[in-house]
């Protein structure tokens, strides 16, 4: 299986360098990285490190940045994307069980089973928000919020996403299991440090609650 692992990026200037050799410890060379609008040093330490990467001009938010990286595997030859975030929640090490557990027409989401390193808030949204996709998909999504994936690219050209933001990741959760797609899990480790998160809770609630009830229509 040929597969690109993709790193979508908003200001991970502090955590980027120590992300990407991490990833290389691994053995893993095909890399891209989506700079989605970065106002830090990202930009240059992504040209110092000369790792592949796409860059938007403004931050269009976390699933545009995966959409361009999807494109541009495609483009490529690439059969699947493994995405996993910038700010070192979703450690390196994991990525060979993602690849062992691959299926065709399935996704394979990474699963914290252990949450109490993460801060309350987020753990009662992921709770929430992974209660009612698994009742929207039928699916027992145990860690919704999760972008630790492993994702076949033939769904984006199968698929169309309207989603730019944080809600993109739930947006394809429900898409692909009413495409015929099977979502399996991958245990990972829980990592929190003092990184902050993009997400915004009130602003991304709401997005994500207006994605919920248009699924319906679908």
């Amino acid at each position: 299986m040929s597969t690109l692992v993709a790193i979508p990026v908003f200001n991970g200037a502090a955590t980027l360098p120590r992300l990407l050799t991490e990833i290389s410890r691994e053995g893993i060379t095909d890399i891209l990285v989506v700079n989605d609008g970065s106002d830090d040093e990202t930009s240059q330490i992504l040209t110092e490190l000369e790792v592949d990467h796409e860059s938007h001009s403004l931050n269009l938010g976390k699933g545009a940045a995966i959409k361009t990286a999807a494109d541009w595997a495609a483009k490529r030859g690439y059969d699947w994307i493994l995405t996993l975030d910038a700010d070192l929640q979703h450690p390196p090490d994991s990525i060979p069980f993602f690849l062992e557990a691959h299926e065709e027409n399935t996704i394979v989401v990474g699963e914290r089973l252990n949450l109490s390193p993460m801060p309350l808030a987020r753990r009662f949204s992921n709770k929430i928000t992974s209660l009612l996709l698994s009742i929207r998909t039928s699916v027992s999504l145990r860690d919704s919020q999760c972008g630790f994936r492993l994702i076949p690219l033939k769904l984006f050209s199968e698929t169309r996403f309207f989603q730019n933001g944080f809600q993109f990741e739930s947006e394809m959760l429900i898409k692909a299991s009413l495409a015929g797609y099977r979502i399996n899990h991958v245990e990972i480790p829980t990592l929190y440090g003092d990184e902050k998160s993009a997400m915004r809770n009130f602003r991304d609630t709401v997005k994500f609650a207006a994605m919920y009830l248009h699924s319906f229509l679908w």
